[in-house]
């Protein structure tokens, strides 16, 4: 795909090169889903050529980060028939599947304080703490402990009396939120033994190297060229999602080592990358662009955070604002980029002349709902409720665009056979 020259072309004959981006954000990935449950729909029925129509057929490149990542493995990855393993919304159905596997929801209660009321029960987390801190003090001496702030933390977790309460704040310092097992067992088996260059089209999924502190972008086509970046799907797949204290970093070899963290890092929305990359790889020929961004929802914090008193704004305050137990740095650092890139397309696409060719598909949800890993029951019902507003609210931009990508794979399909 994408090899058609334009050249003695007119206009209505030209052909795109195709774009489908797909943001990062946990289970909020049942939003995009939906919509392009939506659109293989409308593709199914309106191109009669091709009645088995899957979203991978029309679009030359597909991107996507974190859960958008996944996404983009499971929308290309072939199966024995050389067809995309799983249709849209196969992916909706893994989501409301598998959600609550990979994000376990806890439904244990906080202890309550009256075990202190007990005196013996106060003299044994004393003795107890006294013993953890003996052992801890020992092993210090020895060097056997790197970190000690970790360490001390992790002391401090092994008591047997430690309120639930208490535990579970140590915990979220100490250890990510998930093991990540879960999630790796899912994928793999989701995915298989396929690798990067096996995908169906053009792949690009960006991740974070923590060791070599830069982004590392997996794409199918340099895959091709390179076997060091030739790695299993699954494997860049768990490296994309490993969302800093959500699972683990995520390491693995191929002839070279790995060492990855959640793409969001680098780009969550990652369709300015794609354009890149996409530049970078193809001679356009004079080829126009044309972009599907699927965001996964964009929360409301106005008013969430107030400056008050401005000396109180240090590092402590950046990471934890304590009247919501929200944290301004990382809430910024993660939501931000998206829009900015966005604006950026937009923005290019206008100078160019392309407008018409950028789609940007975001849903507006309250902040209770934007969680990447609330797989409650009542928020999966939720997340496919705004996936299908957002879809009702853009029907008339789906079915255009429907018609441009079925258009565009007639005029690629006739320059191939010509």
């Amino acid at each position: 795909m994408g090899n058609g020259s334009s050249s003695g072309s007119g206009p209505d004959d030209q052909c795109f090169e195709t774009i489908l981006s797909i943001d990062g954000g946990g289970v909020r990935g049942i939003v995009p889903s939906v919509v392009l449950t939506a659109l293989e729909a409308k593709l199914q029925r309106l191109d009669v050529d091709n009645m088995d129509a899957r979203i991978a057929d029309y679009f030359d490149f597909v991107a996507g980060t974190s859960t958008g990542g996944l996404m983009t493995a499971m929308l290309t990855t072939p199966n024995a028939e050389k067809r995309p393993a799983f249709a849209a919304k196969d992916i909706l159905q893994f989501y409301l599947d598998k959600s609550q596997l990979i994000f376990p929801q806890t439904t244990e209660q906080d202890e309550d304080d009256d075990l202190f009321d007990d005196e013996a029960a106060i003299n044994s987390v004393l003795d107890e703490a006294r013993n953890q801190i003996q052992q801890y003090n020992n092993e210090m001496r020895n060097h056997v402990i790197v970190d000690p702030l970790i360490s001390a933390l992790r002391f401090l977790l092994k008591w047997r009396l430690l309120p639930n309460f208490i535990r579970k704040k140590l915990r979220s310092l100490v250890f990510p939120r998930y093991d990540g097992v879960k999630l790796h067992e899912i994928i793999k088996e989701e995915v298989g033994q396929k690798l990067l260059s096996d995908a169906l089209t053009n792949v690009i999924i960006p991740t974070f190297d923590i060791k070599l502190f830069k982004p590392v972008i997996f794409s199918s086509l340099k895959a091709k060229r390179e076997k060091s970046t030739d790695a299993g799907i699954a494997d860049v797949c768990i490296g994309t999602s490993a969302a800093p204290y959500y699972f683990p970093p995520y390491n693995f070899k191929t002839t070279v080592d790995f060492n990855l963290a959640d793409g969001g890092l680098a780009a969550n929305n990652p369709s300015l990358l794609a354009v890149c990359e996409v530049m970078k790889e193809q001679k356009m020929d004079g080829r126009e662009l044309l972009i599907l961004s699927l965001g996964t929802g964009a929360a409301d914090q106005s008013d969430r955070y107030v400056v008050g008193d401005p000396s109180k704004w240090g590092l402590l305050r950046w990471l934890w604002y304590s009247e919501n137990n929200g944290s301004p740095l990382i809430d910024i650092l993660t939501t931000a980029p998206d829009e900015m890139i966005s604006t950026y397309i937009s923005t290019i696409f206008k100078y160019c002349g392309w407008e018409d060719n950028y789609y940007r598909l975001q849903a507006k949800m309250k902040l209770s709902e934007a969680k990447m890993d609330d797989a409650s029951q009542e928020n999966l019902n939720n997340l496919v409720k705004i996936g299908d507003d957002l879809a009702a609210k853009h029907d008339a931009d789906l079915e255009a665009l429907a018609q441009k990508l079925i258009k565009n794979r007639k005029a690629r399909l006739a320059r191939i056979s010509g």
